[in-house]
């Protein structure tokens, strides 16, 4: 039986797919559960719109993330003597000043807050599976 999944199963497929198993395993089980549908003309018409609709959303990110990947962002940090930091640059200051900047963006990479100077690039996710690296510069503050 063909079926239309509505969420990930594990050894199965992932939402959204159409796959073919066994009819007693899509009726009693899959389906029972409201993991599955029945790929029926109606629930296949409502698939293909949620794919067009996801490979618009995965075209934009792909233009978004060419935009932010020439873009260098600046923070300024206070420093000692020794040009020891004092402040660090978190996840949290990142997404800040990417939103400042209308860039809307899902998760930032970041290990540990940044206590060098330099630069750093910096791994960004847009959604989707959609990455892209961000150049960050940190400079004592004047």
């Amino acid at each position: 039986m063909k079926i239309i999944l509505l969420q990930d199963i594990k050894d199965i497929g992932r939402k959204n797919e159409l796959k073919n198993v066994p009819d007693g395993y899509a009726r009693n089980f899959l389906i029972a559960r409201k993991l599955a549908v029945p790929a029926n003309k109606e629930n296949l018409s409502i698939k293909e719109n949620i794919d067009s609709k996801n490979s618009a959303e995965i075209d934009r990110l792909k233009q978004s993330a060419g935009k932010i990947t020439g873009k260098n962002f600046i923070f300024e940090v206070r420093v000692g003597d020794k040009n020891s930091v004092f402040e660090s640059v978190s996840k949290k200051d990142i997404e800040n000043a990417l939103s400042q900047k209308d860039y809307k963006v899902e998760a930032v990479t970041l290990v540990k807050p940044i206590k060098t100077l330099g630069e750093h690039i910096i791994e960004i996710n847009l959604g989707k599976s959609i990455k892209t690296n961000l150049k960050i510069t940190i400079q004592a503050k004047k």
